[in-house]
């Protein structure tokens, strides 16, 4: 059920493949979700507004999801970004915490898993 503060939050979904790009706007459509296919279109949409949460891909074309983290704590060091990923190694999530993002989910991960971080990084 979507109640008015939920509605209000603003998300950023940034990945170059399209089918998690939808089933993340599924997902958190009771949130205000913008989605892009890459970095670079993460970072000019963080540029001209402030969202409540980023959710980025870690690998992708042009610029990286580890690029979108740095530029969001440059933007904002209170910005919450979290990260996802089919290549997670120790050093991959370890970097990306270190980086600023306040969580790290691997691919394939659940629903439950996606809401569970999504609520935390947004309360």
């Amino acid at each position: 059920m979507q109640n008015d503060y939920e509605s209000e939050k603003m998300i950023l979904v940034v990945d170059d493949e399209e089918i998690m790009r939808d089933f993340l706007v599924e997902v958190l459509e009771q949130y205000s979700v913008t989605a892009v296919t890459d970095g670079s279109e993460a970072i000019e949409q963080m540029e001209a507004k402030k969202f409540d949460l980023v959710i980025t891909d870690l690998k992708m074309p042009k610029v990286s999801g580890e690029e979108v983290v740095k530029r969001a704590k440059e933007l904002d060091p209170e910005y919450k970004v979290i990260v996802i990923s089919g290549y997670s190694t120790l050093f991959t999530v370890s970097q990306s915490i270190e980086n600023g993002a306040c969580a790290f989910l691997s691919k394939p991960f659940s629903i439950d898993q996606l809401r569970t971080e999504v609520s935390k990084s947004l309360s």
